[in-house]
């Protein structure tokens, strides 16, 4: 088996992690083949739990199998303890012959050092810089190489292009199988983000719901330029980071001065570890974020319902990259195209 073939076995098993289990670590995917004969595959099922290495090893019929085989794995094994044992130091008593690598890890801290640590044991090793794991964990690398989040966009509209019916006031939109689908997708974020409009209008809960998960809630952030909520009682604010422009506001716990925009924002969201944020604003927020090239992703779920008036949702100047049907609902993504070749540009060589 040529080493393209095998990283392209450990992609595919890759994609089988569901990245709302998986969280803020990348879906990795990882194949053991020896003599042509793949004998175990595995993939990193949830946060906290065992990395995709450990899973093909435990797939083994007997441990011993390893012994002179090959490893196809689509990131780079990490080298430092965390959750779990660090796989690059568990997988020098396995007797490995090779290990192939679709990509080095993007955290700096990290960078090259299980490729160190299976070479200094005498493994034989492999980068082959494939694109796999950077399609797959797109969140992962954003915020590792730029050091910022991720920002996903999402709003509901009616299929005539409404978000509500009347202004100030909460229109249902979506039916309960595309709310699911929301909350997937919330559970996959740091964060999630709305403005104070929304705020006050649907006292979102933005928890993550009907979905089983392995870590906790996103953070729930709101941004509230001009202090409309500086009168709202503590107890309604405690669990909420609040960003305003509004100075005496900003004095107040868990209240932060947007001092620059939300560029800004996305900034100190970054500095305090989020690795990706979901924007579930209405379309003043959402457009606020499109027009500041703000984001690398964009969920619009259109209702197979119309509204005779009403408040006008958002359009974007691209076609969809993708387009699924979600129970009665259409969801189109879009993918910020500009930001993307920015990103593809600044990639570093990479150095093994």
């Amino acid at each position: 088996m040529d080493d393209l073939t095998g990283l392209r076995l450990a992609a595919i098993a890759a994609a089988k992690a569901q990245p709302e289990q998986t969280f803020e670590n990348p879906r990795v995917g990882a194949v053991i083949v020896k003599a042509d004969q793949v004998l175990a595959v595995g993939w990193h099922e949830r946060f906290g739990g065992a990395h995709a290495e450990m899973n093909a090893f435990h797939h083994l019929d007997d441990p011993r199998h390893a012994r002179g085989a090959t490893l196809y794995v689509t990131l780079e094994p990490c080298a430092v303890r965390g959750k779990v044992a660090a796989c690059a130091e568990t997988m020098l008593d396995w007797g490995l012959a090779r290990v192939v690598i679709g990509d080095l890890d993007p955290n700096p801290a990290t960078h090259g050092l299980g490729v160190q640590k299976l070479r200094a044991a005498g493994i034989s090793v492999v980068v082959l810089d494939t694109d796999d794991s950077r399609q797959l964990n797109p969140a992962f690398y954003q915020y590792h190489e730029q050091h910022q989040p991720y920002i996903q966009l999402k709003l509901a509209q009616s299929h005539n292009g409404y978000v509500s019916a009347v202004r100030g006031q909460r229109s249902k939109i979506t039916d309960a199988v595309a709310d699911l689908d929301v909350h997937r997708q919330r559970a996959r974020h740091s964060a999630i983000i709305v403005g104070s409009e929304t705020w006050r209008i649907d006292q979102p809960r933005l928890t993550v719901r009907g979905v089983m998960l392995t870590h906790r809630q996103p953070q729930r952030v709101v941004i509230d330029r001009r202090g409309r909520l500086a009168h709202e009682p503590a107890a309604r604010l405690k669990d909420w980071l609040v960003y305003t422009e509004n100075a005496q506001f900003a004095q107040q716990e868990n209240v932060v001065l947007m001092s620059a925009g939300l560029p800004g924002v996305i900034a100190d969201l970054g500095r305090r570890g989020m690795q990706s944020v979901m924007v579930e604003g209405g379309p003043t927020l959402i457009t606020s974020f499109l027009q500041a090239q703000l984001w690398h992703e964009c969920l619009i779920y259109i209702a197979d319902r119309l509204l005779a008036n009403g408040v006008s949702g958002v359009v974007l100047p691209q076609l969809p990259d993708d387009i699924q049907r979600i129970g009665h609902t259409q969801r189109k993504r879009y993918i910020n195209q500009e930001v993307a070749t920015c990103l593809q540009a600044s990639r570093k060589p990479l150095v093994v």
